[in-house]
């Protein structure tokens, strides 16, 4: 769609200063930042408050009204789909499971969307900040991404807004799409990343009586393995969870294997949809000053390698530059059939046609020599869903895989169970319940199409 959203959890056990951002980049960016807003924990009424959970706070960042083909009134109807469903998704992953995290709902807002997204994602719970693009596209030193960052992707420098996530004083931030599901608490990528900041003893020495509990946390995670060439040469490195036990996590994120032509897996880009990272005003200021260097060469992308394919000029192909050129240290990939999952094919196809590609006809488009296909993966093993290549389940699609129809059946369920529970602030019932009467496949849609297309959608009301 024409619309780009995307989600910043944020897990909330610390209070950090902004005051030391000095870099002049970052400086100009935080100028812009407009209309910040915060919800405050209630007081505890007794002496000895319970022990409060620490907070994952999920931030929706909505960047226009009537992007591409759609006008405001139908941008404010798809974001109420997406935003409401999502969130309740969330809601069940934190309070019908055993997570020790609780979440809280932000929406961050560029000034150009404010008409059709503020009131809807107010009335929806959400916590509302307007900012604006974190630089100023004139100040881009060179000539090509000065005149072209606004093209080749779905909201040009506008995307950047997720770069705000690294200035957030939580420790752990999270960037999701709209248009996604999470299906299950994601509290192991959180434990291990924050258990590095609790080994860490006051005389700035890793403790290791904590070495056991890390390397079992690491070895439950969806970790994408691989083993492959860091420099071109044949000297590989071995990215598995063994590697990881004494690493020090700052980013885990899945990289979209769709955007590249063979050969070009090391310089995929990083997929929009997913960014678990640490949260750092120094980071966020050498991305502004990326951006600003102009360093994408037309033809190639950042760094002259990364972000040549649609979207590389913004978010995905800067931050493929940032954890494949300049970072590598920081960064994990993940299992994009468990996180992110987008129901993609693994494998080139078999007719491909350009002969510069015939040795690639059905091999690994990750580069390894076996893939897992993601289009064959149990529902019960998938973590978060990103309703990219199977549709948006709003669009009743008529001709589904197998997976996009139990994902989208997934998605419908959801949806009921949001209107079944909505109440106010005092627990009273707010249900808005359509008359399920749509008979199109409705062991998909759940009486929600009454036939195929958008047209067919019965849409939720807030």
């Amino acid at each position: 769609i024409g619309l780009v959203f995307q989600f910043i959890a944020v897990h909330r056990i610390g209070n950090r200063s902004n005051d030391h951002i000095n870099n002049a980049a970052a400086a100009a960016a935080s100028s812009l930042m407009r209309g910040a807003t915060t919800q405050n924990a209630p007081q505890q009424q007794n002496n000895k408050p319970p022990k409060k959970k620490p907070v994952i706070a999920y931030t929706v960042t909505i960047t226009g009204c009537s992007e591409k083909n759609y006008s405001a009134k139908e941008a404010t109807a798809l974001i109420t789909q997406g935003a409401a469903v999502l969130q309740h998704s969330i809601h069940l992953a934190h309070t019908t499971t055993s997570s020790k995290y609780d979440y809280q709902m932000y929406a961050i807002i560029h000034p150009a969307a404010t008409s059709c997204s503020v009131t809807p994602m107010k009335q929806l719970g959400y916590q509302v900040l307007v900012r604006n693009t974190p630089f100023h596209n004139s100040d881009i030193q060179t000539k090509f991404l000065r005149e072209n960052i606004d093209g080749a992707s779905c909201c040009g420098a506008k995307e950047f807004l997720k770069l705000y996530a690294y200035t957030l004083k939580e420790p752990v931030a999270v960037i999701l799409d709209l248009d996604s599901l999470v299906l299950r608490p994601m509290d192991e990528l959180f434990d291990v990343m924050l258990m590095e900041d609790e080994n860490i003893g006051g005389d700035g020495q890793y403790d290791h009586h904590h070495d056991d509990a890390r390397r079992k946390m690491v070895d439950q995670l969806p970790i994408h393995h691989r083993t492959m060439s860091s420099d071109g040469s044949n000297h590989k490195e071995d990215v598995s969870s063994s590697s990881l036990y004494n690493k020090r996590i700052d980013a885990f994120y899945t990289r979209d294997y769709n955007m590249i032509n063979p050969g070009g897996e090391k310089y995929a880009g990083v997929q929009g949809g997913f960014l678990m990272l640490r949260p750092d005003e120094d980071v966020f200021a050498e991305y502004v000053d990326l951006v600003l260097q102009g360093n994408y060469i037309d033809g190639r992308g950042w760094g002259g390698k990364y972000g040549y394919f649609y979207g590389g000029a913004q978010v995905q192909g800067i931050c493929s530059y940032y954890f494949g050129e300049l970072h590598p240290e920081k960064g994990v990939e993940l299992n994009r059939c468990r996180v992110n999952q987008m129901v993609d094919a693994p494998r080139f196809d078999v007719k491909m046609k350009e002969k510069r590609y015939r040795d690639a006809r059905g091999k690994c488009r990750d580069g390894r020599e076996q893939c897992e296909d993601c289009r064959e993966t149990d529902v019960k093993d998938i973590w978060s869903v990103h309703f990219t290549l199977c549709g948006k389940p709003w669009f009743c699609n008529s001709n589904l895989q197998p997976l996009c129809s139990k994902l989208h059946s997934e998605w419908f369920r959801i949806r009921r169970s949001y209107e079944e529970s909505r109440s106010d602030d005092n627990g009273n019932e707010l249900r808005s319940l359509p008359k399920l009467e749509g008979s199109y496949r409705p062991e998909i849609y759940h009486g929600y199409c009454t036939g195929g297309g958008e047209r067919g959608y019965l849409p939720l009301k807030i």
